[in-house]
C-alpha cells in the first residue's frame, strides 16, 4: 500500500500525474490506476480533475498530513533497519535559494555523503517563500532560510551571509580596501530583477541615492558574466562567490549589510532520524567553515531591521 502512498503525495507535489510517474519510474496509467484504487478502498475522491489540470480534494487534504506521516514513519522503519544492519539508507528532500545551492550546500552534502554514502538527496530550488511552502507542506524536509522565520518553523542559525560588491577586473577600485556605497549610484549598475532577490532591492532602496541601473536580468550567473565582460559592476550576496570560479574582483562594503542563514524543519512536525542527522551535520560544518566567510562587523544592520 506504501507505493500507492507515494504514488498520491508525489502527484500532489508534481500537480501532474505525468511527471509524478516520470519521477517513480511508473507508466502514467499505473499512477493513475493507483490513486484510482485508493479512492475506490475510501470511498473518497483524492482528486478534483479539470481544464487546468489536478489540484487536491478537501478530503486529501484532511488525509495529506496522515499520509505524509506514514511514509515518513516507513523511512524511518526502512532506516533503523538499515542500522541493524550497518547500512544508513534513506532520502532527505532540501530546499535551497540559488547561492546556497551553488555554494556552501555541495560542499556540505560532499562531506555528509563522505559519512553516510547511502542516503540520498533529493534538491529543490527556490526562493524562502517557495522553500517556506514546501516545509509547511511536508514536501521537503528541511530548508534553508534567512532570519527571522516564522514560529511555524524551528531553526539553527548557520552563517552571516555579508552582501558584496563586485567588479571587472580593470575597474579603478581594484585595490581599494573596501567599496563606498555612496559610489555606487556613480557606476553603470546590473541588476537582478525586482522579484528575483528581496534583500538586495530592499538593500538597494534605503541607498542615499539610486544606483544608474544599466541593465537588469533574472540569474545570479548573468550578473557575474557581465560583470566580468566590464559592463558594469553590481551587489551580490557574498555566498553567490564561494568558490569564486570567476574572472571578478570583490569587494565588501564601506557600510556592511548582512542576512543571517538557518536551516529549518516544520515545527508541526518531529523531523526524520536522518534529517535530524544532517541538520546537526550541517550545523557542525558551517562552524567548521565559518572562517571562509569574513564577518560583518557589529554596526552592520540586517535586512530584517532595513525592513522595519
Amino acid at each position: 500500500m506504501i507505493h500507492k502512498y507515494l504514488a498520491y503525495l508525489k502527484t500532489i507535489e508534481t500537480g501532474s500525474i505525468t511527471q509524478a510517474a516520470a519521477e517513480l519510474g511508473y507508466t502514467q496509467s499505473a499512477v493513475s490506476r493507483m490513486i484510482a484504487d485508493l479512492e475506490e478502498h475510501w470511498d473518497v475522491p483524492l482528486l478534483t480533475r479539470n481544464r487546468s489540470g489536478i489540484e487536491i480534494s478537501s478530503e486529501g487534504t484532511q488525509l495529506l498530513p496522515i499520509l505524509q506521516s506514514i511514509v515518513k514513519g516507513q523511512e524511518e522503519l526502512s532506516f533503523a533497519v538499515g542500522e541493524l544492519h550497518g547500512l544508513q539508507n534513506g532520502l532527505i528532500r532540501v530546499g535551497a535559494f540559488t547561492s546556497m545551492a551553488t555554494g556552501w550546500m555541495p560542499l556540505m552534502i560532499k562531506s555528509f555523503h563522505e559519512k553516510y554514502p547511502n542516503i540520498r538527496f533529493q534538491i529543490f530550488n527556490g526562493e524562502y517563500n517557495q522553500i517556506a511552502t514546501w516545509l509547511r507542506r511536508g514536501q521537503i524536509d528541511c530548508g534553508f532560510l534567512a532570519l527571522p522565520c516564522a514560529k511555524e518553523f524551528d531553526t539553527t542559525f548557520l552563517l552571516r551571509d555579508s552582501l558584496t560588491v563586485i567588479l571587472p577586473p580593470n575597474h579603478p577600485l581594484r585595490d581599494a580596501e573596501c567599496f563606498p556605497v555612496s559610489r555606487l549610484s556613480d557606476e553603470d549598475f546590473i541588476s537582478l530583477k525586482e522579484e528575483q532577490d528581496y534583500e538586495i532591492n530592499l538593500f538597494l532602496e534605503h541607498l542615499r541615492q539610486s544606483p544608474r541601473i544599466k541593465f537588469e536580468v533574472s540569474s545570479d550567473f548573468a550578473i557575474l558574466a557581465m560583470v566580468e565582460c566590464g559592463l558594469g559592476i553590481s551587489v551580490v550576496h557574498d555566498l553567490i562567490l564561494h568558490p569564486n570560479r570567476h574572472g571578478i574582483i570583490k569587494k565588501p562594503l564601506d557600510e556592511p549589510y548582512y542576512r543571517d542563514i538557518a536551516i529549518a524543519t516544520s515545527a508541526a512536525a518531529q523531523p526524520s532520524t536522518i534529517t535530524r542527522m544532517f541538520c546537526e551535520h550541517a550545523l557542525e560544518w558551517a562552524r567548521d567553515t565559518s572562517s571562509a566567510i569574513a564577518p560583518a562587523t557589529a554596526e552592520a544592520p540586517e535586512y530584517a531591521e532595513l525592513a522595519k
